[in-house]
C-alpha cells in the first residue's frame, strides 16, 4: 500500500509482519496516522537527532527529549518492541565554531583590560556601531546609524522596542535591541567614569560585561581567523555534552543504545559524499561540495522535500540550514543546493578530503551516522518540528541519493514547538528557561507529567501557570500511593485469617469494572499515536474513583481492589518514566534510596537510629511531664509535635482517623519539608497581609482622628476660609461670600454636608481622648 502527500511523493507502507500490534503513528511523511510496521519483525531501528552542544539545554529541549523517551518506553516496556535507538551529538557546527571563538576572544579581551582606558571604550564603541547596523532598516529615515545622535534618534522612534510589526519581521529584534541599549548605556557610564578619574579594572569589567552580547561578534570579525587551535571548539562541545547528559539523567531520560559524534565519523562522511558525487547528485566547487537539488528532484523516481514540499523554495529556511559560516561559501549553482562538505576558512577546524581541507556540512552528518549504525533503511527517525525542513528533508535526499533506496526512513516523528509568549523557545532568542532552572522549582517527575499532558506532536505554551496541573496530579497520586501502601501494610499486619464474611461486594465489583475500563482506555490511547493526554485522564479518573472508595473508611473497604488499582497505575507510570528506574517495590514512585531487600547491621542502624532517637526523646518528655504532675494538654502537645514535626522529618506520616486509630504512612522527607515550607510561606503571607491590613486600618483611623481635631465650628474660620467668606452663622457655617453676597442654597447645602462630616470626625476624636 502506498500513500501520497501534497507533493505527489509516494510513501510505501511496509508489509505487515507478525509483530504488528495495532499501533498507528502520526507520520510526517504522510501528514496522517498510519499503521506502524517495523521492517524486521519485532526489531525497531530508531535514529534521533541529538543536540548541537554549545549552550545550556532548556525546557524546549526537555520537551523534545523527554517526549521521545516516553514514546520509546511505551514501545519497549508496554508494546515489547526491541528498539535499537541511535542518537548523535553534533560537535562540529557553525554555532559551535562561532561560540567557541567568540567566548575565547571575549575572555581574552576581558583579561587584558586591566584598567578602564580610552582604547577599551573606543573598542566597545566601535563594536556597538558595528552591531547596530542591523537596526538601520528600522529607522523611518532609512539613514545609517554612525553617531550617538543617530542612535538616540532611533531609540526615540522605537521606545522600548516592543513594536509587534518589528517582532514579526525579526523575532530576534527585541533581544538585539535590548543588548544594544545596555551597551550604549554602559559606554556613557564608562566615559563619565573616565572624566571623573575612575579607571580601575572594576570599571573596565563593568563596561565589558554589559557588552557581552555586542562585543564578541566584533572581536570575531577582527580576530576570529587567528583562532586556530581546534581544542577550543572541542572543549566547548565536550563541556556542553556533559552538561546535556546531566540534565537528561536528572529528567530520567534513558541513554541511547548507541551514541555517535560527528567528529568520530569524518572519514565515513567523506566516503558518503564521494558516492553521492559518483551517482550524479552532487558537485565540487572551490573546495566545497554541494548537493544538486535540480539533478535529484523529479529524476529517477526521486523527490526533494518529502516532509515539507511547500518549503522547498523558502530562502529563509534554506539559509538557516546552511549556517552563518556556510552562507559565506561560494560556488553554489542553485538556490536550494546545500553543502555536503564545507571548505574550511581560517579559524575553522579542518579535516583532509579529496576536495581539500574542510569539514562536514550539517545535514550530512545524520545521514552517515544513521546509515553506518542502522543500515540503509530505518524504521523511525525523530526530532523537533523545526528540523523538518531543511534538515530532515535534506537528510532524506542525500541518503536516498547515496544509497539508491526509494524510502530511507519509513516513519518520521516530529515534536511540536514549545512557545513563550507566542515565540518558539530557543537559544538564539534567549527566551528560554534552562532545565536546571526549571528543576529548582519543580521535580523531574512533575516536568515529565507536564509533557505527558500535551500531545507529543502539538505545539505547547510555557508560562507561569503551566505547572499548576502537573504539581496537583503529582501530589494527588503521591497521596494515593502513600495511603495504599499504609493500608496494605496495616492489613497484612493485623489480618488474622478469615472472619467468615464476604468483603468483595458491590462497591468492589464496580471499582474492578472501572479498572477494567481504564485499562482498555489507556491501551487504546497508547496505540493511537501515543496519546498520553488521554491515557493520563483515564489514570487520573481511576485514582479519583479509588480515593472516593477509600472514603468509606477502613472497616468498609477491601484492600485487594485498592492494591489492584495501585499496581496498575504504578505499572503505567513506570512505562511513562515517572517511577524511578531500578525501584523494586510494587507500588509507588520509587526514590533515590535503595529498596532492594535485606539490610546489614550498619544499614539497620543508620535507618533505625533517627527513629529510635525521636521515640527516646518523646519518652523522656512524657516521663518528665508525668513525674512533675503535668496536665493532659502538655501530653497532647507532645503527641502533636511528634506527629507534625519529628516523624515527618524522617519520612513517617501519622494520619489520624475518625475511628481513633492512626494510619502510618511513608513519604519522601524532602517532599514533606518542601510542602510544609510552602504551607508555612502561605500562612506567613496571609498573616503579613492581615497585619498590613491592620496597619492600614490603624493609619486610616489615626488620619481620621487627626482630621477630627478641628472643631466643626472652626473649620470655616481658618485664614484660608476667611479669604473666601465674609459672614458666618452661629454654628460657623458661612452665609456670605467675600463680596458680601448671600451664598446660593446649593453651596450652603454642600457646606452643611461638610460640616456634618467634620462634626462626626470631631466626636470620634473627642471620644478617643476621653478613653
Amino acid at each position: 500500500m502506498s500513500f501520497t502527500n501534497n507533493n505527489s511523493s509516494p510513501w510505501i507502507q511496509p508489509e505487515a509482519g507478525q509483530s504488528h500490534t495495532g499501533l498507528v503513528v502520526l507520520n510526517s511523511l504522510t501528514k496522517s496516522k498510519v499503521p506502524f510496521i517495523p521492517r524486521e519483525g519485532n526489531y525497531v531501528s530508531w535514529y534521533g537527532c541529538g543536540p548541537t552542544v554549545y549552550d545550556s539545554s532548556h525546557v524546549g529541549h526537555a520537551r523534545n527529549y523527554v517526549t521521545f523517551d516516553i514514546i520509546r518506553r511505551i514501545m519497549e516496556d508496554y508494546l515489547n518492541y526491541d528498539v535499537n535507538m541511535v542518537m548523535n551529538i553534533t560537535d562540529i557546527d557553525d554555532k559551535i565554531i562561532l561560540r567557541s571563538r567568540e567566548e575565547y576572544l571575549f575572555r581574552q579581551f576581558r583579561s587584558q583590560a586591566t584598567a578602564l582606558s580610552e582604547q577599551v571604550v573606543s573598542d566597545v564603541n566601535t563594536a556597538f556601531f558595528s552591531y547596530v547596523k542591523k537596526f538601520e532598516g528600522a529607522r523611518a529615515s532609512g539613514q545609517p546609524i554612525s553617531t550617538d545622535a543617530d542612535w538616540n534618534a532611533l531609540s526615540a522612534e522605537l521606545g522600548d522596542g516592543s513594536n509587534p510589526a518589528l517582532a514579526v519581521k525579526d523575532p530576534k529584534f527585541l533581544m538585539h535591541y535590548e543588548a544594544a541599549r545596555a551597551t550604549f548605556g554602559a559606554i556613557a557610564a564608562a566615559r563619565k567614569h573616565l572624566a571623573e578619574g575612575k579607571s580601575s579594572q572594576n570599571e573596565a569589567e563593568l563596561l565589558i560585561d554589559a557588552s557581552k552580547d555586542v562585543l564578541p561578534p566584533w572581536l570575531d570579525s577582527k580576530y576570529g581567523a587567528g583562532v586556530t587551535d581546534p581544542q577550543i571548539s572541542r572543549d566547548l562541545a565536550d563541556y556542553w555534552e556533559k552538561d546535556y547528559f546531566e540534565d537528561m539523567d536528572a529528567l530520567n531520560v534513558r541513554r541511547p543504545n548507541v551514541l555517535t559524534r560527528v567528529s568520530e565519523f569524518v572519514p565515513e562522511i567523506v566516503s558518503f559524499v564521494e558516492r553521492i558525487i559518483s551517482n550524479g547528485y552532487a558537485y565540487e566547487s572551490e573546495g566545497s561540495v554541494f548537493f544538486d537539488v535540480d539533478a535529484f528532484d523529479g529524476h529517477n523516481g526521486n523527490f526533494y522535500a518529502k516532509i515539507e514540499p511547500f518549503s522547498k523554495k523558502n530562502t529563509g529556511l534554506l539559509a538557516d540550514g546552511e549556517g552563518s559560516l556556510g552562507l559565506k561559501l561560494s560556488g553554489k549553482r542553485g538556490v536550494s543546493d546545500f553543502a555536503l562538505w564545507k571548505k574550511s576558512k581560517d579559524g575553522e577546524p579542518k579535516w583532509p578530503s579529496p576536495w581539500g581541507e574542510g569539514r562536514p556540512g550539517w545535514h550530512i552528518e545524520c545521514s552517515v551516522m544513521a546509515s553506518e549504525i542502522l543500515g540503509s533503511h530505518i524504521d523511525i527517525h525523530t526530532g523537533g518540528i523545526d528540523l523538518a525542513f531543511p534538515h530532515h528533508d535534506n537528510e532524506i535526499a542525500q541518503s536516498e541519493a547515496c544509497l539508491g533506496c526509494p524510502q530511507w526512513v519509513n516513519y518520521f516523528l516530529h515534536t511540536g514547538h514549545y512557545h513563550v509568549k507566542g515565540a518558539k523557545m530557543s537559544k538564539s532568542l534567549k527566551n528560554f528557561t534552562t532545565i536546571k532552572e526549571a528543576l529548582k522549582n519543580n521535580s523531574w517527575r512533575q516536568l515529565r507529567i507536564l509533557f505527558l499532558l500535551c500531545k507529543w506532536d502539538a505545539p505547547s505554551d510555557y508560562d507561569k501557570n503551566v505547572m499548576i496541573e502537573p504539581v496537583s496530579i503529582d501530589r494527588t497520586v503521591d497521596n494515593f500511593f502513600t495511603n495504599t501502601n499504609a493500608l496494605l501494610r496495616e492489613f497484612r499486619l493485623h489480618k488474622q485469617g478469615s472472619d467468615g464474611k464476604r468483603h468483595f461486594l458491590g462497591p468492589e465489583l464496580e471499582l474492578q469494572e472501572a479498572l477494567k475500563d481504564t485499562k482498555a482506555q489507556v491501551h487504546s490511547a497508547l496505540l493511537d499515536s501515543f496519546d498520553t493526554p488521554k491515557a493520563m485522564r483515564a489514570l487520573q479518573a481511576i485514582v479519583a474513583r479509588t480515593n472516593t472508595y477509600l472514603q468509606r473508611g477502613r472497616a468498609n473497604i477491601d484492600p485487594q481492589i485498592v492494591e489492584m488499582v495501585a499496581l496498575y497505575v504504578t505499572k503505567i507510570f513506570r512505562v511513562f518514566g515517572l517511577v524511578t528506574d531500578g525501584f523494586n517495590s510494587r507500588i509507588g514512585w520509587g526514590s533515590s534510596a535503595s529498596e532492594s531487600g535485606a539490610q546489614g547491621p550498619a544499614d539497620r542502624e543508620s535507618v533505625l537510629l533517627p527513629v529510635a532517637t525521636v521515640l527516646s526523646d518523646f519518652r523522656d518528655s512524657v516521663r518528665e511531664i508525668a513525674l512533675s504532675g503535668g496536665d493532659k494538654g502538655a501530653l497532647l502537645s507532645l503527641c502533636d509535635r511528634i506527629r507534625d514535626l519529628d516523624l515527618p522529618d524522617l519520612g513517617i506520616v501519622i494520619d489520624d482517623h475518625g475511628d481513633g486509630r492512626a494510619l502510618v504512612k511513608f513519604a519522601d522527607p524532602e517532599v514533606i519539608r518542601r510542602e510544609r515550607a510552602a504551607r508555612q510561606a502561605e500562612e506567613d503571607a496571609k498573616l503579613a497581609k492581615k497585619e498590613a491590613a491592620t496597619r492600614a486600618a490603624e493609619e486610616k483611623r489615626q488620619k481620621r482622628l487627626a482630621e477630627g481635631k478641628l472643631a466643626p465650628a472652626d473649620m470655616f474660620r481658618t485664614p484660608e476660609m476667611c479669604e473666601l467668606y465674609s459672614d458666618w452663622r452661629d454654628n460657623g457655617i458661612p452665609s456670605k461670600d467675600k463680596a458680601g453676597e448671600e451664598l446660593p442654597k446649593s453651596k450652603v447645602k454642600k457646606l452643611e454636608k461638610a460640616y456634618s462630616a467634620q462634626e462626626k470626625l470631631h466626636n470620634e476624636y473627642l471620644k478617643s481622648i476621653s478613653q
